[in-house]
């Protein structure tokens, strides 16, 4: 085999073809156009939802086949937060993502504000980024404090302040 056919071969295995799956803003899932009402078969397309390396697209893969998602804003979304505070004093806030069927705990460090003034986090082990809906913002903002001299935002979580960044460079 000489280098071109090895070069093709080799971009043949990373070209991806689209699912023809569009996630919206509010974090809804439609195939073809339609929304998707199997919650079942969306969850378990989240647990193969990864981002390509190469390309930066969220693709599913499941087994060999993979194929890239059309995302409007992120593919994930916060819908609630949960505060809890535990025996000694300790301060944590866990967070539900649509279609993922676990509470997991917000990395407040990874907290920014984008366009519009809209609020995201990283979520998951792949730290896939997650749009705050109105209802988790609103639960969140209860925590979140203004530092006049610093002219920024904080959440307060113990006694640590956290810095909410402006849109990620």
């Amino acid at each position: 085999m000489n280098n071109e056919n090895e070069a093709a071969l080799v971009m043949s295995e990373h070209a991806l073809l689209p699912c023809g799956i569009v996630i919206d803003r509010e974090g809804e899932w439609y195939y073809g156009g339609n929304l998707m009402h199997r919650k079942d078969i969306v969850a378990h397309l989240c647990q193969h939802m990864r981002r390509d390396q190469c390309t930066g697209s969220y693709i599913v893969q499941i087994g060999q086949q993979r194929c890239y998602l059309e995302v409007e804003d992120t593919p994930l979304v916060v819908t609630r937060v949960l505060h809890e505070k535990e025996k000694g004093g300790q301060e944590r806030l866990l967070v539900s993502v649509k279609y993922v069927e676990v509470t997991e705990p917000l990395d407040p460090a990874s907290l920014w504000v984008g366009e519009e003034n809209v609020l995201y986090c990283k979520v998951t082990e792949d730290k896939i980024p997650a749009r705050f809906l109105r209802p988790a913002y609103y639960q969140l903002a209860e925590l979140i404090h203004e530092d006049r001299e610093r002219e920024l935002f904080y959440l307060l979580l113990g006694n640590k302040r956290y810095y909410i960044k402006g849109l990620p460079t």
